[in-house]
């Protein structure tokens, strides 16, 4: 309350007052969502997944997106930035949530919600470690994570569901909302991601929800061929995977926004910078 939440502390230093006052002209991140997208090359990234599918803790394309935005916030904490209440904050730590597919014994399937933490500290290695574990244990038999078990639980009441999100938006807004209740809503993270290519699906813009605290919804679709012009200025035909993001843009200003991005491509066309702190 009054500025502190258990999720993540005011800025300290100094914000542009542009950027300040963002806020208070757009007051949702539905009002201030940016969309942009990134056709990324797909052969360097397929032939390191492929050189490393044998290794203890596999690489999978969402491995090196997460990896690679996980190293763009050590250098730039803007991109762990998000905004409630008119107030611009930053998270505790870096979280990211990710839905698991799981196929139920009737054929079904059914979604589960992760919730990853993560350091500026993690190296590749350790992202894939602390990915696979929680995929592992989403799609054991019988599991149900915490957001499911709340909803249920609130969805067997009449107009019940209806309050109580007013009132966890409510108090959300204010710093309430207890730290047990942000752990388990992945809705509260500093990215999200989800990714189409696993069902061979094009790439989507996925929405920012109101509720809760995410800045980044990132996605990856299906590769593409596209035409391009080489150094030669040829035509040639080329293999991209496209990533969507999109961001609120009031967490800072777009210099800075450009910034963080191009660290984050930067790391994703070269997997192998990641596997050390040493860049």
């Amino acid at each position: 309350m009054f500025g502190y939440r258990s999720d993540g502390h005011p800025i300290p230093e100094y914000v542009d007052p542009i950027v300040k006052f963002t806020p208070y002209i757009m007051t949702t991140r539905n009002d201030a969502q940016n969309f942009v997208t990134y056709p990324l090359e797909y052969k360097p990234l397929a032939d390191y997944i492929r050189e490393h599918r044998d290794a203890e803790e596999p690489i999978s394309f969402m491995t090196i997106l997460i990896a690679a935005y996980v190293r763009a916030v050590r250098k730039h904490p803007v991109l762990n930035r998000f905004v409630v209440g008119k107030h611009l904050y930053e998270h505790s730590d870096i979280t990211v949530s990710y839905i698991v597919l799981r196929e139920m014994p009737d054929g079904r399937y059914d979604e589960a919600a992760i919730k990853m933490h993560f350091s500026p500290d993690d190296t590749l290695n350790t992202v894939a470690k602390k990915i696979n574990e929680q995929v592992r244990l989403a799609r054991e038999p019988g599991n149900e994570n915490g957001a499911v078990k709340i909803a249920n639980t609130f969805l067997k009441i009449p107009l019940l569901p209806g309050l109580v999100v007013w009132i966890l938006k409510a108090m959300d807004k204010f710093g309430l909302l207890p730290k047990s209740l942000i752990e388990v809503s992945p809705f509260h993270c500093s990215l999200f991601v989800t990714n189409m290519m696993s069902i061979n699906m094009p790439v989507i813009y996925h929405h920012l929800y109101n509720f809760g605290t995410c800045s980044l919804f990132a996605s990856l679709g299906r590769p593409e061929r596209v035409v391009t012009a080489n150094k030669e200025g040829k035509a040639s035909r080329q293999l991209t995977i496209p990533m969507s993001v999109v961001s609120d843009e009031r967490v800072c200003g777009g210099a800075e926004y450009a910034q963080a991005m191009y660290a984050a491509l930067k790391y994703m066309m070269n997997p192998a910078a990641l596997e050390t702190l040493d860049d």
